[in-house]
């Protein structure tokens, strides 16, 4: 099976029933006593409560055969469900779920490779960047996208996200930030400066101008998170970060067990030659069935005792549903896309072993550097063996390779707009 890609926008519409008639009670007010109304009578009310951000919300779905084999140097980055990683450079949590027997299996190596993510919090002055080499980091400030001035630093390129007034002050040249249409938003602006330019150097007119913009405008201390990207280019005591005294953190995963889980049966969910509306609806379910789990609902546990009233959600029922024991580990940090797709390709190669030939496994990616507007949020994805029909009969081997390869799901979800109105 090709890839296939399709899309959801907003939530789902409910439309709530009207609103049974109340009988007014002036007449009574005359009366001495005045005669209480029995509620119970009443139909249960559904209302409709419009959320105009949430409906600039998407949720782009891909559908895809993974490789038999991928090479960690030649990562095919324009292919999902790598290109969901790698279009997220930086995440706050990384979260993984997987069966407890496979998680058994897996635990020893998964603990070796790849090492807990390590990053550095440090307080520095933007002209610092421009004093040491950064160039192989990932360095982001406080603050937050929309409201204040944000300083993010990758491979390179400083990006700048300032408000009007501030930009107007530093005499650099940049680009406009679109408000995603919201009114009363204040005019905001982008800076991007390549410090790797050959032109980058003191002296130079134009660096000389960056330079002025830090001591003059950009001239606060800020409190920078440092991931570095190529840890292994120098030793630790040589790196330019060491000078500024930072405070060097390692991201440990928080092991929780969810015991006796309704799980749906991941064997078989997609065929080929199923129709798109019966496709995004399998998927949709299987996403809502991933958040359920990882928010700890008790609808998915097999000793679900919530009215029916309360709720009405049900694990989906593709083919059929096992109740088993989860592990979810979660890591905490500045995390970056290199470390996450070495966690990935980690379980790829530890769960496609003889010893777990059924083993699936969530992986899930909460993104720290958002966009103003319909920035990412992250993405999940599931992968698991045999997806897909089995191959028919007379099949050439190519086209059985095809059909009974390893299958994976993924979400990415885009956000509203972050910015705040007064």
């Amino acid at each position: 099976m090709s890839e296939v890609t399709f899309s959801a926008c907003g939530p789902p519409n409910f439309s709530a029933p009207s609103p049974p008639q109340i009988p007014s009670a002036r007449a009574n007010y005359d009366s001495p006593h005045l005669t209480p109304y029995d509620c119970s009578h009443w139909p249960h009310i559904m209302f409709d409560f419009e959320d105009s951000a949430s409906e600039r919300e998407k949720c782009f779905t891909t559908v895809a055969q993974l490789p038999t084999f991928v090479d960690p140097k030649q990562i095919p980055c324009r292919k999902s469900p790598f290109s969901a990683i790698v279009n997220h450079p930086l995440a706050h949590t990384i979260e993984i779920i997987l069966p407890e027997k496979v998680y058994i299996e897996i635990q020893d190596s998964l603990g070796h490779k790849p090492e807990n993510p390590r990053y550095a919090r440090v307080f520095m002055y933007p002209s610092d960047l421009l004093e040491h080499d950064f160039f192989n980091a990932y360095i982001k400030t406080e603050g937050q996208s929309g409201s204040d001035t944000v300083f993010t630093l990758r491979d390179g390129i400083c990006k700048i996200e300032m408000g009007k007034d501030i930009y107007e002050r530093t005499g650099l040249n940049g680009k406009p930030i679109c408000g995603g249409g919201r009114k009363h938003v204040k005019e905001r602006f982008l800076v991007e400066l390549n410090l790797r330019l050959p032109s980058m150097l003191h002296g130079k007119k134009g660096f000389e101008r960056i330079v002025s913009a830090f001591k003059r405008v950009l001239n606060q201390s800020r409190a920078w998170l440092f991931c570095d990207l190529d840890p292994t280019s120098q030793p630790n005591d040589a790196k330019p970060i060491m000078k500024l005294q930072p405070q060097v953190l390692e991201s440990s995963p928080l092991r929780t067990k969810l015991e006796a889980i309704h799980t749906p049966t991941l064997q078989d969910m997609v065929s080929s030659d199923m129709s798109e509306t019966d496709l995004q609806d399998r998927c949709g379910a299987l996403s809502e069935w991933i958040a359920m789990v990882q928010l700890g609902s008790a609808c998915v546990s097999a000793g679900n005792e919530i009215d029916a009233y309360l709720s009405r959600y049900s694990v989906p029922d593709f083919t059929d549903k096992v109740t088993t024991d989860l592990i979810c580990l979660k890591w905490h940090g500045l995390i970056s896309s290199t470390w996450t797709m070495q966690l990935f390709l980690s379980l790829l190669s530890y769960t496609a072993k003889p010893m777990s030939p059924s083993a699936w496994f969530i992986l899930s990616s909460s993104a720290l550097d958002k966009q103003v507007v319909e920035g990412r949020d992250g993405f999940s994805l599931v992968v698991s063996p045999d997806m897909l029909q089995p191959a028919a009969a007379g099949a050439n081997d190519r086209e059985s390779s095809t059909l009974n390869g390893r299958q994976a799901i993924c979400w990415e979800y885009v956000g509203a707009t972050v910015i705040d109105t007064p």
